[in-house]
């Protein structure tokens, strides 16, 4: 497919994410059909979402100030201190709500979960891990945004590592066989230093330099047991140095890995795949030629995520987001969805840019 095709894609997403929108035009569905009722009534992370497609989109450069303030605003209301949560947090009520209704199928999960972490070598997230892992996510998501748009959050978010050793202490306490779930720890941490004064920049670079990975460039203690682990799980760690404003240590080792292991089609994987050849070719012209060509042809995958008749992408082929940080929000009908689209207009515009025919008046967005 022609590569200009897409360059007409930004025009479609914002068409279609601004019929998305509920009565204030900062709040989202994530998407038009199939919503349960936590698709329904989560709001932080669709905001933030809705956010980043304007900004990728030039649209928000466009919007009176006004709507700009009333935006931030809006994500700016849902800081707040609560018990076992770092003091202003970014909590959405509707999402650690979700984990108290949980269906059985998920319970039982959980249970299952509980049981096997009484056995050696098993230390499985229990349902109170995952609440606190979805909040820190939600809460790097919209300082990051915020951040993005040259806003900033007004209550600063209480910093639980103060020394070396504490630091380490936790890192250490991730498992780093899973670099996926271990690294996203690692990049909130980075967002937060540095947008929250933490000041531990310069730990979280030297306890990440030891997991350099000498074969593959990612980031591990031991061989993750999928190709996708370890791709997805550099994007983590890349996006958290980009934040410290430090280098990928071993992008030619990163190239080639990942030209030899090609993504599945799906929304995060094809995002992440992208995200971290992008990353590692502003740092060497390694293989360029084949990565333009692996990028090309990226644009038509990506292409079979559109929805042509709605502007927008679906995260999976032929099916919506079904999920968000551990809630259903969507019973997975084949239409688009707005967390796909936030991640396929962003791969596409990484892509654009890689090959050097982006339009200036789109952007691209820091994770």
């Amino acid at each position: 497919m022609d590569s200009k095709y897409f360059q007409n894609i930004p025009n479609s997403v914002l068409e279609y994410t601004k019929g998305l929108s509920k009565e204030q035009k900062y709040t989202f569905f994530p998407a038009h059909k199939g919503l349960t009722e936590n698709g329904k009534n989560l709001a932080l992370g669709f905001s933030c979402f809705g956010l980043k497609i304007y900004f990728m989109t030039g649209e928000w450069q466009k919007l009176p100030a006004s709507d700009k303030e009333n935006w931030t605003e809006y994500i700016n209301s849902f800081q707040m201190s609560k018990k076992n949560f770092p003091d202003n947090s970014f909590i959405d009520k509707a999402l650690t709500d979700s984990y108290k209704n949980l269906g059985l199928k998920q319970e039982t999960k959980y249970i299952i979960k509980g049981a096997l972490n009484l056995l050696p070598n098993f230390n499985l997230d229990n349902k109170n891990v995952a609440v606190k892992k979805a909040v820190n996510a939600e809460t790097k998501q919209a300082v990051s945004s915020l951040y993005q748009v040259n806003a900033i959050n007004l209550k600063k978010i209480e910093n639980k590592f103060k020394t070396k050793s504490n630091l380490f202490d936790y890192l250490d306490s991730l498992d780093w066989t899973k670099p996926w779930a271990s690294g996203a720890q690692f990049s909130s941490l980075c967002v937060l230093s540095k947008t929250q004064g933490f000041n531990i920049e310069n730990y979280l670079a030297e306890f990440i330099s030891r997991l350099s990975d000498k074969q593959t460039g990612s980031y591990f203690t031991s061989y993750p047991a999928s190709s996708r682990e370890i791709i997805n799980g550099a994007m983590k760690v890349i996006s958290g140095l980009d934040w410290l404003g430090q280098e990928i240590h071993r992008p030619q080792e990163l190239i080639d890995f990942c030209l030899d292991n090609k993504p599945v089609l799906e929304g995060c994987d094809i995002v992440d795949f992208t995200y971290v050849l992008y990353k590692c070719t502003q740092q060497s012209t390694h293989r360029r030629s084949e990565v333009n060509k692996l990028f090309i042809t990226f644009l038509d995958e990506i292409n079979k995520l559109y929805k042509k008749e709605e502007g927008g992408f679906s995260y999976f082929y032929r099916k919506s987001q079904t999920h968000y940080y551990g809630s259903t929000i969507t019973t997975g009908e084949d239409i688009s969805d707005i967390h796909g689209t936030t991640l396929c207009l962003w791969a596409i515009l990484m892509i654009l840019d890689t090959l050097e025919i982006k339009d200036d008046n789109t952007y691209i967005i820091k994770p």
